[in-house]
């Protein structure tokens, strides 16, 4: 894709358009999940809102942090630079620290909010892809991007990420109504940081650090995070059946000695008036044959 889009006398960059684009997909998936779970969705769903239009006025305007003599030299800069890593890491740690205020001040259950936002964080990742289109290594496939010279075809990296996303959205959108319980955002993370990590495979990127690329370190950083979050829920599972066994073995307990109960009953009764009853042979005490 062409860094700059214009349509006649307007123009604006592909990485702005797809940010854009991606928040707006993002909160409209955040509200589509949360109609159908009550007035708390409704409350995250307000306080995602809101720290998306922050995270995106920080990331726009955050070089303004990090290099405000370009900005005090030429003041037209400020509209016309976008953030980078620097300013998107920021931004990200507002919306974050936001999110976390307003959902402690409103009372918000933690596991809804991360539910809904790993719906929207999938969203945003499937416009995201589909606009900033990139491609990775040469390749012989026929479905390689060609771009200057038709010999040679590239990985759509892109591509593959978007069918990593779609099948994640798939399963989030069939598992709504296990929203508020952390599964869906158990699920999200661990798919798509496997997916990412599948994905980097194809990817031109550079390692950056210990022979990984950023794109690997973010797979891994999500793989891990689904799997620590998965062993709560294993853990309330065992809990659980093991409350159940516990319950069961009572159960058993007690009906044993009701029938015991009724037994000594039976045998008081067929006992003539004035016979002694050896305790020792009868009872629960008693003897097996």
């Amino acid at each position: 894709m062409p860094e700059l889009l214009s349509w006649g006398p307007f123009a604006i960059q592909t990485g702005l358009l797809a940010a854009v684009a991606a928040g707006l997909a993002a909160l409209v998936a955040v509200r589509a999940m949360s109609r159908p779970v009550g007035p708390a969705a409704g409350h995250a769903a307000d306080a995602m809102q809101s720290a998306a239009l922050l995270a995106l006025v920080v990331w726009k305007f955050g070089h303004v942090l990090f290099a405000p003599s370009v900005v005090w030299e030429r003041p037209a800069a400020l509209l016309m630079l976008n953030g980078g890593t620097r300013e998107a890491v920021l931004a990200v740690a507002a919306a974050i620290a936001y999110g976390y205020a307003a959902s402690r001040r409103k009372g918000i259950p933690a596991r809804l909010v991360l539910d809904l936002a790993a719906c929207g964080a999938v969203a945003a990742t499937i416009v995201y892809v589909m606009i900033d289109w990139r491609y990775g290594k040469p390749t012989a496939m026929p479905w390689g991007i060609v771009l200057n010279d038709p010999a040679y075809r590239y990985h759509p990296v892109s591509g593959y990420m978007l069918l990593v996303a779609l099948a994640a959205a798939i399963r989030l959108w069939r598992g709504r109504a296990s929203a508020g319980t952390g599964e869906l955002f158990r699920y999200a993370a661990l798919h798509m940081g496997i997916g990412l990590l599948a994905v980097s495979i194809w990817d031109a990127a550079e390692p950056s650090l210990l022979f990984l690329s950023g794109a690997q370190w973010r797979g891994l950083a999500l793989a891990g995070i689904g799997i620590v979050s998965s062993f709560p829920t294993h853990n309330k599972g065992r809990k659980e059946m093991t409350s159940m066994s516990t319950k069961q073995t009572n159960t058993q307990d007690s009906a044993a000695q009701r029938r015991q109960a009724e037994q000594n009953e039976r045998n008081r009764q067929d006992t003539p008036a004035g016979e002694a009853v050896d305790k020792k042979l009868d009872g629960p005490n008693r003897p097996s044959v």
